[in-house]
């Protein structure tokens, strides 16, 4: 306040002086019992000027120590010596506009538009008044023009005036464009608002940027890039208007120029590695993103563009990385665990996403959908009696918070957890649940529940119905169709199974250990120990630590030589 006051007297002091300098040089030298009274005296129109400044610094002072109720009395005073005072008559008003005085903020307003016609605030105000308060578009549309050819390069006409031709006078808004192209300021910031109206008025339309709505954007921000003395920001900020508009192409120019004036410029590195990674240039991308965080470890949004990133590439484990790192940065947002969980588990990394539901879990109890992943991934971390527990306080928190995140998805989730806890009745249950609530496709519960049955030797009749009905939905999914052959196993059926199995084994995109051990145990039944070992090494390949396999392939490798070659050593196709 002190420095306010002190600026304020300075400028009353300025006041002053137009009037004090038509003395003569020499009257100062007078000694001051010759002075005449007459001498110092200011012109009218000065002294005016410097009552106005006093009782504004007044105004300030009132305003400051006993209200703004107070100060306006005074600077209604000081509008009165001075109506000129854009600045004050713009502010005055808006204090008459909130206590519902439209008469009263028009009126200081005409005075000092009258007053200071060059000034373009007051006819602005007057315009935005008509506009908005009042209604009438037409007077409105009289004081912006009037802005308007006072200041053309006054950004804020444009938009006023934008704003009153889209009630019924959308003929006129192009010659908006069209007369801001004649002007010649040299502020880019005009020229990146009226690139903004003009994406604005893109939206208003319904319309894409291009054509002649495409070019003349792009003229607008020509002008503003072929300004001599633009500096890093400017060139930053047309490269965000590219940017808004899709045109990433446009952007990674300026972006790298606006690099090259200032290297530590606010988050334009993130920008433009965010334009690589939209025009498809990951590479340079990678490599700005790792500078930055090399640099600064601490930037967010750069962990963010290398998560974007990695996704990408579909390189998960990298991107689960950035992930895990931008949470130790930014705000508790459960998006970002829901997304850190989630991929967790698509990696394999139950280790993390157990550690992560667990901090989820903690951080917002609230939210029932990460009990549920908490105990996805205690289930998956073979902690079943902790998970059961989790599930069932899903199931009852959920019941009254998120019903619908009791879905068959949940019921079959429970179910699978209840299977791998030994609680098989309880997962049957479930499972059955699962089936009855997903009417589009529940081949997935179907075959979990006929395959658990067949594996367990139990219940062999409706684990093939179960088993049926899910290929029925689903014929060439190859592990519905190895659950098919090892129910027929189950049954002694071993012909089937062998055909089935291989069928399974067929179906499948990648080897599938499991397969190639159910169809070893099915030639085994079938006399054919050649073939078995054949099988089961191949699945102890994939699963090199199964220890149930590797005493399969101890218990037969010495009957193996006793055996005539198998039908796969003679070059005959498996039935």
């Amino acid at each position: 306040m002190r420095t306010r006051l002190i600026l304020l007297c300075g400028l009353v002091c300025l006041a002053s002086a137009n009037g004090l300098a038509q003395a003569q040089e020499s009257d100062f030298f007078v000694p001051e019992e010759f002075w005449e009274p007459t001498t110092l005296r200011l012109e009218a129109k000065n002294e005016r000027y410097a009552k106005a400044m006093a009782l504004y610094v007044l105004s300030l002072l009132q305003e400051e120590s006993e209200g703004p109720d107070r100060a306006l009395e005074t600077k209604r005073q000081v509008l009165s010596l001075d109506p000129g005072f854009s600045g004050l008559a713009v502010s005055l008003s808006h204090q008459y506009l909130r206590r519902g005085l439209t008469a009263d903020a028009t009126s200081i307003l005409k005075d000092a538009a009258k007053a200071n016609p060059q000034d373009p605030r007051s006819s602005l105000a007057l315009a935005s008044i008509y506009l908005r308060q009042l209604q009438k578009p037409a007077l409105a549309e009289k004081y912006a023009t009037q802005a308007l050819l006072a200041s053309p390069e006054t950004a804020a006409s444009y938009e006023v005036l934008w704003d009153i031709y889209q009630l019924g006078q959308e003929h006129k808004i192009e010659s908006l464009f069209t007369r801001g192209l004649r002007t010649q300021s040299q502020d880019p910031m005009f020229w990146l608002s009226l690139a903004d109206l003009r994406l604005r008025e893109q939206a208003r339309r319904g319309k894409p940027l291009e054509g002649a709505d495409r070019a003349s954007f792009e003229g607008l921000l020509d002008r503003a890039i072929k300004l001599p003395d633009n500096n890093a920001r400017a060139l930053a900020r047309i490269g965000d208007y590219f940017v808004l508009a899709g045109m990433m192409d446009r952007a990674i120019p300026l972006y790298a120029s606006a690099l090259a004036l200032r290297a530590n410029a606010a988050g334009v590195r993130e920008r433009l590695a965010g334009c690589y990674i939209q025009v498809g240039q990951p590479a340079e991308a990678a490599k700005l993103l790792a500078d930055i965080v090399k640099e600064n470890p601490l930037d967010l949004r750069a962990y963010d563009q290398l998560t974007q990133l990695h996704l990408e590439s579909k390189d998960f484990s990298r991107a689960l990385a950035s992930m895990q790192q931008a949470l130790l940065l930014a705000m508790p947002d459960p998006r970002r665990y829901d997304e850190a969980i989630r991929l967790s588990f698509r990696v394999e990394d139950t280790k993390t996403a157990l550690s992560l539901a667990k901090e989820a879990t903690n951080k917002f109890p609230q939210l029932v959908e990460f009990t549920f992943l908490h105990a996805l991934a205690l289930s998956a971390e073979k902690q079943h009696e902790e998970a059961m527990r989790a599930f069932d306080l899903t199931l009852v928190t959920a019941a009254t918070a998120r019903p619908d995140l009791l879905d068959a998805d949940f019921y079959f989730s429970f179910g699978a957890a209840a299977d791998q806890a030994g609680q098989n009745v309880k997962a049957a249950g479930l499972l059955k649940t699962s089936i009855e609530m997903e009417t589009t496709n529940p081949s997935k519960a179907l075959n979990y529940l006929g395959y658990m049955w067949a594996d367990r030797n139990e219940n062999l009749t409706e684990a093939e119905q179960l088993i049926r009905r899910a290929l029925e939905y689903d014929p060439n999914n190859g592990a519905i169709r190895d659950s098919l052959g090892w129910v027929f196993f189950r049954q002694g059926n071993y012909e089937a199974a062998i055909v089935e199995l291989h069928r399974a084994a067929e179906a499948l995109d990648e080897p599938d250990s499991v397969v190639y051990d159910h169809i070893g145990d099915t030639y085994e039944a079938l006399g054919k120990v050649s073939d078995a070992v054949q099988y089961w090494t191949k699945a102890l390949e994939l699963d090199v630590d199964n220890e149930k396999l590797s005493s399969k392939l101890e218990k037969h490798s010495a009957r193996i030589v006793k055996q005539p070659p198998s039908s796969l050593e003679q070059g005959v196709p498996p039935r």
